[in-house]
């Protein structure tokens, strides 16, 4: 099946089987997507501004009028809101200031001057997640450098009850441990 569309005074042709001739019946073009997404934040941030204009000329008005009781409650009651959530993140400052504390004990002296004073507790926390590749010394993996080869020297934890139970055999604890690999 052909279809003939016109897009900016130009004739398509476009051969479509039925099946995609339905599929496509409700597809709109992504540029008139995009706009009617910019079009609808556009307006979104047109009517925050006009609430907070709103809300603005409301308190002027009532402390014109002299009804500052009101304005007082309507401010208590924002500060009952507000209050619990300042504390909460008082608190948040407080863990990250520790998180801060302790990734900072895990870096070598000389590098710890590098992490930038002026930076807040969760931007030095980000740059340090960002740089600590770079920063940190990794610890080389121990690969047995230096160990003579033939000698089997690990040593085996014995607990209480273990050592016990070796006394009441009249097994040596060199023994026991031997066995117990």
């Amino acid at each position: 099946m052909t279809d003939k569309t016109k897009i900016d005074n130009e004739e398509v042709v476009v051969d479509q089987s039925p099946a995609e001739a339905k599929n496509t019946e409700h597809m709109i073009p992504k540029s008139r997507l995009d706009e009617e997404i910019t079009k609808r934040k556009d307006l979104e941030v047109r009517l925050e501004t006009l609430e907070k204009e709103k809300n603005q000329q409301l308190e002027d008005r009532l402390a014109e009028q002299g009804k500052y009781k009101e304005l007082a409650e309507e401010r208590a009651s924002q500060v009952a809101e507000l209050l619990p959530k300042a504390e909460q993140l008082e608190a948040y400052e407080h863990t990250l200031e520790g998180v801060l504390a302790a990734q900072l004990e895990d870096m070598p002296e000389e590098y710890k001057n590098l992490v930038p004073d002026e930076l807040s507790t969760q931007q030095k926390l980000k740059w340090l997640a960002k740089n600590k590749a770079t920063l940190m010394k990794p610890k080389p993996a121990d690969i047995g450098a230096g160990k003579r080869g033939g000698s089997n020297t690990t040593t085996v934890e014995l607990s209480a009850a273990e050592i016990q139970a070796a006394k009441n055999a009249g097994i040596s604890l060199e023994d026991y441990a031997k066995n117990k690999k």
